[in-house]
C-alpha cells in the first residue's frame, strides 16, 4: 500500500527520520519554515566564546524521496474530523489518517505523521537587560558570537538559570577569559538534572574556576542593571505543540513505548515526546540529542514496514552529555536527582567518579542508570552494560574488586 508520510519539524529527530526513510525508498514530506536549511546544533551553548567545534552542519537535499515544505504547520485534523480527506491525495487507495493544515492555507494529507516539533525556549523579561536572549537557535547563537567578536575585550556575562544550558554558557565564558555570574533560584545549580554527588562536585569546580553564583534569585527584577555586558537566559523550554482536532496537550505529546500518540496514524519523536509506557517512561520528555536521533531512526524503521503494529518497542539506552568548560558530565539510562541509595565509585586519583542507580535497595537490585563525571571511557562502558543482557546487581557494583569496564565487554 502507498504511504504518504509527513514529518512536522526539521530538527534532529525530524531530519534523521526523513533521511533514514528516504534511504529505505520511502517518500516523505518535511514541513518546517527552515526545511532544507537545517543544522544539527548540539554545541550552541558550549562554544559561544571560542572558535572550537561550534555547530555541525546537517543538510538534507530535496530529491526523489524528500520534499521540503517551508511553511508552518498550524493544526492537524484527523480523517474522522475531515471525511473529505479520505478521498484526497494519491495514496493508492489507502485511506488517509488525517490532514496537516499550513499557515499558507494549503493542506497535506497523510497516512502517517511524525510530530518532531521540538521545544521552544522560555523567554523571561529581564528589566535591566532588554536584549537578554536564550541560546536556543542558530540565529541567537550567531548574534551572541558576533557581539563577543566585536567587543574586543573581556565581557561580564550574566546568566539566569542553572540547568545544563546555563552552566555551559557560564563555564565556557570563564574558560575563554570572561567573567560570568549565574543567578540561581535555589542554592545550587543543576538541581533538576543531576544527583547530589555530581551536581555538588560540579558546583565546587565551577566556583574554583571563577564562576560567580548569586543564590535565591526569586525574580528577574532582583538582577541589578548595568553590570553585565551580555545577558543570557536559561530558564527551561517547553515542547512546541500544534492542536489535533482542536486540542493540544498541556505539556507534551504523550506516546507509548512505540512512540505512537493516542491519535491513529500519528507518532511523536524527540524533545516534544513524553514516553508514558515501557522501560523508559518519564514524567517529562527526554530532551537530549542522542534520544532525538534514536527516535528518528526507530520511526523510520517502524514506518518502513507494513507490520508496524508488530514492531519491537523503542529500546535504545537514552543518554545525555554536557561539557561545562573543562568538566564533562554524562548520564545513561534512568537516573534520579533525589537518589539516596546510589553507589559511588572513583578512579584511583579520586578526580573522576561514577554514580550508579538501581531499581531497588536490596543486594539483587539491578543497575538502571549511571552518571559519569570526567571519565568518558567509563561512560562508554556504562552504555554498553545498560544496553546488554548482563546487567550487574547492587552487590556486584558494591564489591571493590568488581571490574566494571571488563564487565562491559562480556
Amino acid at each position: 500500500m502507498a504511504k504518504r508520510i509527513v514529518i512536522i519539524g526539521a530538527g534532529l529527530a525530524g531530519t534523521t527520520a526523513a533521511r533514514e526513510l528516504s534511504e529505505r525508498g520511502r517518500a516523505v514530506t518535511l514541513v518546517d519554515p527552515a526545511a532544507g536549511e537545517t543544522s544539527e546544533r548540539p554545541p550552541l551553548s558550549k562554544h559561544l566564546f571560542d572558535d572550537s567545534r561550534y555547530h555541525l552542519p546537517f543538510h538534507l537535499e530535496a530529491g526523489e524521496f524528500i520534499t521540503f515544505v517551508r511553511d508552518k504547520a498550524t493544526e492537524i485534523t484527523l480523517a474522522e474530523a475531515a471525511a473529505q480527506s479520505q478521498q484526497a491525495g494519491p495514496t493508492g487507495g489507502t485511506p488517509v489518517a488525517g490532514t496537516v493544515h499550513l499557515a499558507s492555507g494549503e493542506t497535506l494529507d497523510f497516512t502517517h505523521c511524525i510530530l518532531a516539533t521540538g521545544m521552544e525556549a522560555n523567554r523571561p523579561e529581564i528589566p535591566g537587560y532588554p536584549d537578554a536572549l536564550p541560546v536556543y537557535n542558530l540565529a541567537e547563537a550567531e548574534w551572541i558570537r558576533e557581539f563577543v567578536a566585536e567587543s574586543g575585550a573581556p565581557l561580564n556575562v550574566g546568566v539566569l538559570g542553572s540547568g545544563y544550558l546555563g552552566m555551559e554558557v557560564a563555564t565556557s565564558a570563564v574558560a575563554a577569559g570572561h567573567e560570568a555570574t549565574v543567578y540561581l533560584r535555589g542554592d545550587e545549580p543543576l538541581r533538576k538534572q543531576l544527583s547530589a554527588p555530581v551536581r555538588k562536585a560540579l558546583f565546587e569546580k565551577h566556583k574554583e574556576a571563577g564562576v560567580t553564583f548569586i543564590a535565591h534569585t526569586s525574580s528577574p527584577d532582583e538582577i541589578p542593571a548595568d553590570i553585565h555586558n551580555l545577558f543570557v537566559t536559561s530558564v527551561g523550554a517547553r515542547p512546541a505543540l500544534i492542536p489535533i482536532d482542536g486540542l493540544r496537550p498541556a505539556e507534551a505529546w504523550e506516546v507509548n513505548e512505540k512512540l505512537a500518540t493516542s491519535h491513529p496514524g500519528v507518532w511523536a519523536a524527540g524533545d516534544c515526546a513524553q514516553i508514558t509506557d515501557g522501560t523508559f517512561a518519564l514524567d517529562h520528555p527526554w530532551a537530549c540529542e542522542p534520544v532525538a536521533e534514536s527516535h528518528g531512526k526507530y520511526l523510520a524503521e517502524l514506518l518502513s514496514t507494513d507490520v508496524a503494529g508488530k514492531a519491537e518497542p523503542w529500546s535504545d539506552i537514552p543518554w545525555h552529555w554536557s561539557f561545562q568548560g573543562p568538566e564533562k558530565v554524562f548520564t545513561a539510562g534512568l537516573t534520579s536527582t533525589d537518589a539516596t541509595e546510589a553507589i559511588i565509585r572513583h578512579d584511583p586519583s579520586g578526580k573522576k567518579f561514577q554514580v550508579f542507580h538501581f531499581d531497588g535497595s536490596g543486594p539483587d537490585a539491578r543497575l538502571v542508570g549511571v552518571e559519569t563525571l570526567n571519565w568518558p571511557p567509563m561512560q562508554a562502558a556504562a552504555r554498553r552494560i545498560l544496553a546488554g543482557n548482563n546487567i550487574p546487581t547492587r552487590a556486584q557494583i558494591d564489591d571493590p574488586d568488581f571490574d566494571f569496564k571488563a564487565h562491559s565487554r562480556l
